[in-house]
């Protein structure tokens, strides 16, 4: 009942509470400095000390409404205000559930409890929006103008694919057990309506800066969103814990054995030399992971930043066919497991969770790494799993890790690799480093098969003891499907398979990847409950939480200005097949392999130049279907075992603003439930509305301003640098292939296991002598490197568009502006040949390859090409076309174009990526 009337005293004093602040601790200013003193008593669980703030609080409406000038214009502040009616009993009920019924403890240090706010009603017009999504994904009309600083905006919980939110008696049974979420902002409509924070460097606001009505300044919505978040938290960490079969209550013995399976070591790599016992050679990875006191802080002091600033989180993992979930569905794999479980909570606290799946089979990381900021994307935690396939590698290790913190606009944790190379990193450019590990301590040991169905379903058969370990061996470790039936008859024209291809000893099957999932989740949950702490005693005189607490931009440019100027480490070694300045430069990307962020911006095909009559290659895969999947039983939880992503994702769901969500960028991509099929991948434009491909519209727009200049500048030889026909897109999957959790993937009439679902594809721009010039714009050289990745093993029936051509661009035999050859693109297998070569095939010995640069053409002979063709790792073979610090002083837009001349179709060649700085 205390709760209930501190919500209505308080409800009814927040906006003159917000007009009368005074300057207090860290900058607000007002003039009334008991009302901030009293939200921070607020915080005391004695029901003394909520009575005597109650009072307080009452006695200052009164002086408040007595002072109100009647010309104020808002004579209707005390029923505006009064609107979020808690008047209807339901409220009590589940305040007291949340207080004494939730699961009694948190492994992480806690804030103290506040009162919790009442339930908001549900309109009835919201209740529509939240089960009637708009066909393209975009807001409804009625919503379209709400304000930035909507709360609702961010804490929509929305249905993601093949995880159905829970139904009205399931949350009602789990928030008896559990406790439910209460927050809501009932001054909503009085936040300041636009993006204050987007005028300073990476949204930096400073205290003094943020807007009078601002949430951030609000004490009544910090204390309360701080108290909900702390024992949304604590709930999620139990429920995985109870899905482990480790829930309370228990033995204090037990309660301390337990953390064991999610513990971080954290270690001082200004003494430590060697990896902790677990990560050594041989060690068992068992418990949660390793890091250091500083770097712990620094992904606390990332999320209080994407909290205050109700930012995007990425996480983005790069690494190899184990780590991509081969063998498994895509969202069974353990990246979007963690996204699973942290989506609805960073959804609560008004943070968008972005998590990529950028794995890639057969290959390491490099490929990637040498674009991270356009291919990766903005991270705030990078992670490497590679170990298979670049274990040793440690020069590209380095590289992949200096990338990523170098590249786009933000600095991110860093989780994975070499110890030393993580130990130089964090000790010589204060980078945040640690590493992750598998949960295994945690997992009950099946001793019979009697005892194994004791043991709850996620943690069955995953360990089994010597006289056990049949029961380890039948158990199938994967569920997956490649085809179901569906209502509609919609069916793929290839054959399905019985399973999906990887299904392989060496490849984790769904528990090993959920249990990968849920270390990752709790690790961030330990770090959100601190963060959350930190918020809490950081305000206790009032907020908003202090600049030094949370602002970023020092802190990225000190981790940045060091690695600039950090000349040693094994990064140094790539020198043999690689610009050194790579180690220290930050480079961008174009590429046709997917997953990618970002798709439409960072393909190769958006900055090719339009041939003579506009035309540039596409990709014209096509989605089979629109709408969901058909239920996938290998995705159901059995009755009786607890499903934690309902403990996290029940309540409060009165609005749905969005039925997807947007990438960082802003666009709503094209999302399994809710739009039409992208025909093409160019499919998509920038503003998120599904229409008809117009790829060459931004090519046209790249290069209308400076093409007389650049055709000025080109060398004239037998034939001018004009773009060719003859190259096509080949083995890029249809849809959005961005490795996120609802984006959808190779879902094609033609793949062999259509609901697979992953976004592991090697794309490339496929061509050959007949092919002519492939002419393509980069923006903002200013380092004076250009560096090309190759396919040189294609074969010529892949290069579909020069079928039947006897010369360049077909010109002596027809006229190409009206060939109904023109405008087709190369087939699109959805199975690449695993046992196909790889190598660079014989070559003629008049064989010549030529790139140019602002029309400056290089010609290299056979043999000058074999030699400068270096081989970085498996299937990356790379040729440096520019590697001079002084080529300009100033950033520049470059033209690059390639061909290759006397070999005809017999040298068909695919350019996968070009990097540059």
């Amino acid at each position: 009942m205390q709760a209930l009337e501190m919500e209505q005293a308080e409800s009814l004093t927040g906006k003159h509470r917000r007009r009368a602040r005074t300057k207090i601790g860290n900058g607000k200013s007002g003039n009334n400095a008991s009302t901030s003193c009293l939200a921070s008593m607020a915080q005391t669980r004695s029901f003394v000390g909520k009575v005597v703030v109650v009072a307080a609080l009452t006695f200052l409406l009164m002086m408040g409404l007595a002072s109100h000038s009647p010309d104020d214009g808002k004579s209707g502040d005390g029923p505006a205000v009064a609107k979020p009616a808690v008047s209807n009993g339901s409220a009590n009920v589940d305040n007291g559930v949340a207080a004494t019924a939730q699961p009694n403890a948190s492994p992480t240090t806690k804030v103290t409890a506040a009162p919790v706010p009442t339930t908001a009603p549900v309109p009835a017009a919201a209740a529509a929006v939240a089960t009637t999504p708009t066909q393209s994904g975009a807001l409804p009309e009625s919503r379209a103008s709400e304000g930035f600083s909507a709360y609702s905006k961010f804490a929509t919980i929305v249905p993601m694919p093949q995880v159905p939110l829970p139904e009205e008696t399931q949350k009602e049974a789990l928030g008896a057990k559990w406790g439910h979420w209460h927050f809501w902002d009932g001054d909503e409509d009085t936040r300041p309506p636009d993006d204050f924070t987007a005028k300073f460097p990476n949204r930096d606001v400073t205290a003094e800066e943020f807007p009078e009505d601002a949430w951030q300044g609000d004490a009544v919505f910090v204390n309360h969103i701080l108290n909900d978040a702390d024992q949304l938290i604590t709930r999620a960490m139990e429920a995985i814990f109870t899905e482990y079969g480790h829930g309370k209550p228990l033995p204090n013995e037990k309660l301390a054995e337990r953390m064991k399976m999610f513990h971080w070591d954290k270690v001082d790599l200004a003494t430590q030399t060697t990896p902790p016992s677990k990560y050594g050679v041989g060690g068992s990875r068992g418990n949660g992971g390793w890091t250091t006191r500083r770097s712990y802080q620094g992904l606390v002091r990332r999320l209080l930043h994407a909290m205050m600033t109700q930012d995007t989180f990425t996480v983005v993992m790069g690494g190899h066919s184990a780590a991509v979930g081969q063998g498994n569905h895509f969202r069974q794999s353990y990246m979007m497991q963690f996204h699973k479980i942290l989506q609805p909570i960073f959804a609560r606290v008004g943070v968008k969770l972005i998590t990529r799946n950028m794995g890639q089979g057969g290959m390491g990381t490099s490929h990637s790494a040498m674009g991270s900021g356009s291919i990766y994307g903005n991270c705030d935690l990078l992670i490497w799993d590679s170990g298979m396939t670049e274990k040793g590698d440690l020069d590209l290790i380095d590289l992949f890790l200096r990338q990523g913190l170098l590249s786009g606009d933000r600095v991110p944790v860093v989780w994975g690799g070499n110890f030393e190379v993580l130990r130089h990193l964090h000790e010589n450019a204060d980078v945040d480093v640690g590493e992750v590990g598998t949960g295994m301590d945690g997992v009950i040991m099946v001793e019979s098969e009697a005892q194994a169905k004791t043991i709850p379903w996620a943690a069955r058969y995953m360990a089994c003891a010597d006289s056990a370990k049949d029961l380890c061996t039948t158990e199938p470790r994967f569920c997956a499907k490649c085809w179901i039936d569906r209502d509609d008859g919609v069916k793929p024209t290839t054959g399905q398979r019985d399973s999906p291809r990887g299904q392989v000893k060496w490849h984790p099957g769904w528990r090993s990847h959920q249990l990968q999932g849920r270390v990752l989740a709790f690790s961030v949950l330990d770090a959100l409950s601190a963060a959350v702490n930190e918020w809490s005693e950081g305000t206790m005189g009032g907020p908003p939480l202090a600049d030094d607490a949370w602002h970023v931009t020092d802190y990225y440019n000190n981790i940045r200005t060091k690695l600039r100027n950090l000349n040693d480490g094994h990064c140094k070694s790539i020198s043999d097949k690689l610009p050194e300045r790579m180690c220290t430069v930050p480079m961008q990307a174009r590429t046709q392999y997917t997953p990618r962020a970002n798709p439409e911006q960072t393909s190769l095909t958006s900055i090719i130049k339009p041939t003579s009559d506009g035309w540039v290659p596409k990709n014209n895969a096509e989605l089979l279907y629109t709408g969901p999947d058909a239920h996938n039983t290998c995705y159901d939880i059995p009755d009786g075992e607890l499903d934690v992503y309902a403990v996290v994702a029940g309540r409060r769901r009165h609005r749905n603003l969005e039925a997807g969500h947007e990438d960082e960028n802003g666009t709503t991509p094209r999302r399994l439930d809710i739009t039409p099929a992208l025909t093409p991948q160019h499919n998509l434009s920038t503003d998120g509305n599904v229409g008809n491909s117009n790829t060459q519209s931004s090519t046209d727009t790249l290069y209308a301003t400076d093409d007389t200049e650049a055709k000025r500048q080109h060398r004239q030889l037998d034939d001018a640098i004009v773009p060719g026909k003859g190259w096509g897109v080949f083995d890029e999957p249809a849809g959005y292939c961005d490795g996120t959790f609802d984006a959808v993937c190779a879902l094609q009439a033609d793949n062999e296991c259509a609901l697979y679902g992953h976004h592991d594809a090697r794309g490339a721009l496929v061509g050959n002598e007949l092919s002519g010039w492939l002419v393509m714009k980069l923006s903002d050289l200013v380092e004076g490197i250009i560096v090309l990745k190759l396919h040189t093993w294609h074969t010529d029936n892949e290069s579909t568009l020069t079928q039947g051509w006897t010369s360049v661009n077909n010109q002596r035999t027809r006229n190409l502006r009206e060939s109904p050859v023109h405008h087709q693109t190369s087939s699109i297998p959805q199975e690449r040949n695993l046992m196909r070569s790889y190598d660079t095939p014989e070559l003629p010995d008049a064989f010549v390859f030529e790139y140019a640069i602002n029309g400056k053409i290089t010609s290299l002979n056979k043999k000058d090409f074999l030699e400068k063709k270096k081989q970085v790792q498996r299937v990356v073979e790379t040729i440096t076309l520019l590697d001079d610090a002084s080529f300009t002083s100033k950033p520049q837009d470059v033209e690059v174009a390639v061909r290759m001349r006397n070999c005809g179709r017999q040298c068909t060649f695919g350019v996968s990526h070009i990097y540059w700085a």
